[in-house]
């Protein structure tokens, strides 16, 4: 499954998405710190990701700016692979990661590029050779030959590995020499949400966003079981948005994951454990 991110639905007022409930192994969003990159500084790469059936799985992680000639930074001089191994129904890794450093002279050029991409794939172990392929190519060591095309064009080889137990996401990041760059927005729960949730009652969550935002700036809400009413929501700065939903009939727990995402590569996460009684 590729996940860009964006999932666009809407439904009828009342009803549950069951697109909001997570069921499978699953990225669920990555906040770059910064979103706006300097090519000689390395950022944290965080991400969210839901394991409903809390097995091991493999994670590799590698960043690509391809100009048309395949990942700069194949070339190696900066930690651009990473590889770990989940554990946990919604473990949460954090890394560093950097863009090429070929980039600089790039964008004395061309000025801030949104070109690179950080993928995350996430499989059942064993299930994805090539995360055995890229064996020790990690840190500041250039890319082995044998993976550069791979890593390249994932969506080539992601038809070969199981379409379960296996998650493909990117994360496009911005890239640029600004000495103030773009900043993550953030997010915040109101205290007065509720810390326990009743079995197959309705609930709503409420959240105030801040930070600098598009028009085009959205909540995104999942829940690994039962359901919200809306996949997203626009938000505004400094105002009060609600997430509507349905606990589910059974499970005495759930994680509940809210994605802001503010239009310009911004992004940050709330999440939760909530106890459904």
């Amino acid at each position: 499954m590729v996940i860009p991110w964006i999932i666009l639905s809407m439904i009828g007022c009342g009803d549950t998405n069951p697109e909001t409930r997570v069921e499978e192994l699953r990225v669920i969003a990555s906040i770059p710190s910064p979103p706006e990159v300097r090519p000689l500084e390395t950022f944290e790469y965080t991400t969210f990701v839901a394991n409903p059936d809390d097995i091991e799985v493999e994670m590799l992680t590698w960043v690509c700016t391809n100009l048309g000639d395949g990942c700069l930074e194949a070339a190696g001089g900066t930690p651009s692979i990473s590889t770990e191994i989940v554990s946990g129904t919604a473990p949460t890794l954090t890394r560093s990661l950097g863009l090429s450093p070929a980039l600089a002279g790039v964008l004395t050029e061309t000025g801030p590029i949104t070109a690179t991409q950080v993928w995350t794939l996430l499989c059942e172990k064993g299930a994805c050779p090539i995360i055995a392929e890229v064996g020790d190519a990690t840190g500041i060591d250039a890319w082995p030959e044998s993976i550069q095309d791979d890593l390249s064009n994932p969506l080539e080889w992601m038809t070969e590995i199981p379409s379960t137990g296996t998650s493909l996401a990117y994360q496009l990041i911005t890239s640029s020499l600004s000495e103030s760059p773009h900043e993550n927005p953030r997010i915040m729960a109101s205290p007065a949400n509720p810390d326990v949730l009743k079995k197959s009652e309705a609930f709503s969550l409420e959240f105030q966003v801040s930070g600098i935002l598009s028009d085009d700036a959205r909540l995104y809400n999942y829940i690994s079981a039962g359901a919200f009413e809306m996949t997203d929501t626009f938000v505004t700065a400094d105002e009060c948005t609600f997430l509507n939903g349905v606990a589910p009939k059974k499970e005495d727990e759930v994680t509940v994951w809210v994605v802001l995402l503010d239009g310009l590569g911004g992004v940050d996460v709330w999440s939760s454990q909530m106890e459904v009684r």
